[in-house]
């Protein structure tokens, strides 16, 4: 038996809409007693409502959070000190962001953002304003004008955040230093008695780095950046040409 874990963005999904060649080939994936996990930026809420038929379990919150069912493998929540830290740095910058909870987010920042990020999300997911001390926040998404202001935050949040932009739309995830999809990859692993080299990573952007890195074996899509190529074990075709199918089947789990 092996795991699987797939980032949604750009691997497994275009919006929602999932190829059909990729819910085929993971059926069957999962057919062969092989476990399917997606690994996400998003939060539970999201991920669960739209991709839950085709995993066994979910990490959320770009590595944060972990489950299978009712049984959680790792939960890694943001301090009340470095969400301070980070409202300010973004403040700063005049950034709309949304700290995001395992079943809702909490907007915060520049009001000119807020119908962005609203479009984003389930209608009522999204609640006002960012209290570090009281929220379990395990990530968050910045909202902004274009690539330069990005830029700009960006290097306000510094080395501490890892930004990964969502293609052109004017929003990025931010995965925090010191928990990523890496470290969550390895935490299933051990916590459902798998060795690491009986897992797959599938990614395409700058945040699936990490775990394309810890998995066993790392696929980059076709249409994956560069620096995600490099690091992957195997490139497969772009995710609107099989790519998901072609995989599975050239390590022979389908």
């Amino acid at each position: 038996m092996s795991i699987a874990f797939f980032d949604i963005d750009g691997t497994l999904a275009i919006g929602h809409d999932v190829p059909k060649s990729a819910e085929e080939a993971i059926a069957r994936m999962r057919a062969n007693a092989h476990r399917v996990f997606i690994c996400t930026g998003r939060p539970r809420a999201y991920a669960e409502k739209h991709f839950g038929t085709y995993a066994d379990g979910f990490v959320c919150n770009n590595g944060r959070l972990a489950f299978m069912g009712d049984q959680k493998l790792h939960d890694r929540a943001l301090t009340a000190k470095q969400i301070s830290t980070f409202v300010q740095a973004l403040d700063a910058e005049g950034s709309g962001y949304a700290f995001l909870e395992e079943w809702c987010g909490y907007y915060g920042g520049n009001e000119a953002y807020r119908a962005i990020a609203e479009s984003v999300w389930d209608p009522g997911m999204l609640k006002d304003g960012v209290d570090p001390q009281t929220i379990h926040a395990f990530n968050f998404d910045i909202y902004f004008k274009d690539a330069a202001h990005r830029e700009r935050i960006a290097a306000a949040l510094g080395n501490a955040c890892l930004v990964n932009p969502h293609g052109p739309h004017p929003s990025a995830d931010v995965t925090v230093v010191g928990c990523d999809k890496g470290d969550a990859v390895r935490g299933v692993a051990e916590a459902l008695g798998m060795a690491i080299e009986d897992t797959f990573a599938f990614g395409d952007g700058i945040n699936d780095l990490s775990m394309i890195r810890a998995a066993g074996h790392g696929v980059a899509m076709g249409n994956a950046v560069d620096e995600v190529k490099v690091a992957a074990e195997f490139v497969t075709t772009d995710i609107d040409k099989d790519g998901i199918k072609n995989a599975l089947s050239h390590y022979g789990l389908i």
